[in-house]
């Protein structure tokens, strides 16, 4: 037991599903089965046997009752012949009357003995020198060398037995019932007359028949000695394991008993027995079979995406695994399908990222000129502007100073809002003195926002874009607001120039054409660093102005680390 259970252990923890669920299937189909076809063959076994049994022993009852009932008839003839004989007169002598009034006598006592018979009984007084009063049948010469007569004559009491007569004038196998009284007293009979009278048995016979027939068992009557007095056959064998039924008589010492084999009688459980093993093995069979088909269906499909993500994880990126049902195993392949072909996606979205990062780093090289000698320039020019008395020229190169900083500063990706704004503002300082406070310019900022990250150099070169695709002479006006929804930043920048062209409000780049490089550029970083959802939207009329809206996910440098 102990192997067993550890086997099992062993099963639940290293087994596979299929295993698992075949075991659970079988269980679940044998337990209940195996349970039922138990409980059912003990009960349907004891009430069969209860009821066969409760037969056999109605069976002998009857039979009982009925030989009783006979005797007490018999017994109730015999009293009415007694009574007949005390009431009446007559005289018989022990041979044929020599008178009249003794023949007439005699004919009415004969006559009297004949009523009192009928098909089923026969009265006979017999006289001690063989003469028959009243059953005609009976030659006289024939009782007198019966066995039987001489074995029951020397009894001094009733006797009954069952033999087959041998003492009639048409001779027959038939058996019979007899009734054997001495008359003590005479009666007007001569002395040592007796009483005989003769039932057919074969209402008997033919109960005890038709019962072994029913049952296949062996009945008789027996003597409280263990003498057999009557049976049908006596080719039955005897066996101590044999089931009895037997009933004793009331009139006479007699016993009724009915024999049947153990295997005859216990043969009703076999059939039940035989037909629960039978549907026991059907059901363990069916069970076996929904089992394996049942597993096969729950199963299969757990292999097949166990294998398809098996492969997929060994860098197999086109497997994918068949969707063999619409139910939850179905929608589990379909998602690992899906969840493959986006991981693909994303994969080659990657790619194309760090290869447009690629090129861009290239780009930054191939174009990046030392910042310190760029720096160092402009300061030695700003301060021969300064040593000129050309306070314009040295304020445009402070401005340009700062923005060239901001844009040479590759080690920050994301910078706050106020820094940006900040470039901005020295750009647009830039182009004041450039075109002499031709354009007008108004900044709005929600306040709080100071903090927020944007990605760096992301204003001036759209505010580049409208001086040089947007504007004439630089003359116009410009209004910047920037502000939240929800977790999104907007900048809107409008204008009220001439507007862009189509291409270029597009972000398409067009050989042989200038412009639109800024705004390209713009739209994806924000997408390489945000997604997809957030960038540039620009609308433009042309000689009406433009409008262009910028997107961003609001983020602080605490939320960024």
């Amino acid at each position: 037991m102990k192997n067993f259970w550890r086997r099992l252990q062993l099963l639940r923890n290293n087994g596979s599903v299929r295993t698992k669920l075949l075991l659970a299937f079988f269980i679940a189909a044998v337990l209940p089965v195996g349970a039922l076809s138990y409980f059912s063959f003990h009960k349907s076994s004891e009430v069969v046997n209860t009821q066969f049994g409760s037969y056999g022993m109605y069976a002998v009852e009857q039979l009982k009752s009925h030989i009783d009932n006979d005797l007490r008839q018999m017994d109730q003839i015999t009293g009415n012949i007694l009574t007949y004989l005390i009431a009446s007169s007559i005289y018989i002598e022990d041979k044929p009357p020599a008178t009249y009034t003794r023949f007439v006598e005699e004919r009415d006592f004969q006559n009297y003995l004949n009523s009192l018979g009928n098909n089923l009984y026969k009265v006979a007084v017999v006289t001690p020198s063989g003469r028959i009063l009243g059953n005609d049948l009976i030659v006289g010469e024939k009782l007198a060398r019966s066995p039987f007569w001489t074995a029951i004559s020397a009894y001094d009491r009733r006797h009954v037995s069952i033999h087959i007569p041998d003492y009639y004038s048409v001779q027959n196998d038939e058996y019979v019932i007899s009734l054997m009284m001495p008359l003590k007293n005479a009666f007007g009979l001569p002395h040592g007359s007796k009483i005989l009278i003769d039932m057919k048995a074969d209402t008997v016979i033919e109960v005890i028949k038709s019962f072994e027939k029913d049952t296949r068992s062996h009945l008789q009557i027996i003597n409280l000695s263990g003498q057999t007095l009557l049976q049908t056959s006596t080719d039955y064998e005897h066996h101590d394991d044999d089931i009895v039924w037997s009933r004793s008589l009331e009139m006479e010492d007699w016993i009724v008993e009915a024999r049947i084999k153990y295997a005859d009688f216990y043969e009703s459980s076999t059939v039940i027995l035989q037909y629960s093993i039978l549907i026991s093995a059907l059901a363990i069979l069916l069970g076996i079979a929904m089992a394996s088909f049942f597993s096969f269906r729950f199963t299969m499909p757990i292999k097949k995406l166990a294998h398809s993500m098996r492969r997929f994880g060994e860098g197999d990126l086109l497997i994918r695994t068949p969707v063999m049902s619409k139910d939850e195993l179905g929608f589990l392949s379909e998602s690992f399908n899906k969840m493959t072909e986006r991981l693909i996606a994303s994969m080659h979205e990657i790619t194309r990222t760090e290869k447009l990062k690629s090129e861009a780093e290239l780009q930054i090289l191939h174009y990046q000129i030392n910042p310190h000698l760029l720096f160092n320039t402009l300061n030695s020019i700003q301060w021969k502007a300064k040593l000129a008395h050309q306070p314009e020229i040295h304020k445009m190169l402070q401005h340009l100073i700062v923005v060239l900083e901001g844009s040479f500063n590759f080690k920050q990706t994301l910078v706050p809002l106020e820094k940006e704004l900040d470039i901005a503002y020295h750009f647009i300082e830039i182009q004041r003195y450039r075109y002499n406070d031709a354009f007008t310019f108004d900044l709005e900022v929600e306040p709080g926002l100071e903090e927020c990250l944007i990605p760096r150099m992301v204003f001036q070169p759209l505010l580049e874009n409208i001086f040089f695709h947007g504007f004439r002479d630089g003359q116009g006006r410009i209004t910047m607001k920037v502000y939240s929804e929800k977790n999104k930043l907007y900048m809107v920048l409008e204008d009220d120039g001439m507007g862009v062209k189509p291409y270029i409000a597009s972000g398409r780049k067009i050989p042989g054409k200038q412009g639109g490089l800024g705004l390209r550029n713009v739209d994806e970083r924000i997408k390489q660093h945000y997604g997809n959802s957030y960038g540039l939207s620009i609308e433009s009329d042309r000689n009406k102005g433009t409008k262009v809206t910028l997107s961003w996910l609001k983020t602080t440098v605490d939320m960024h680390l």
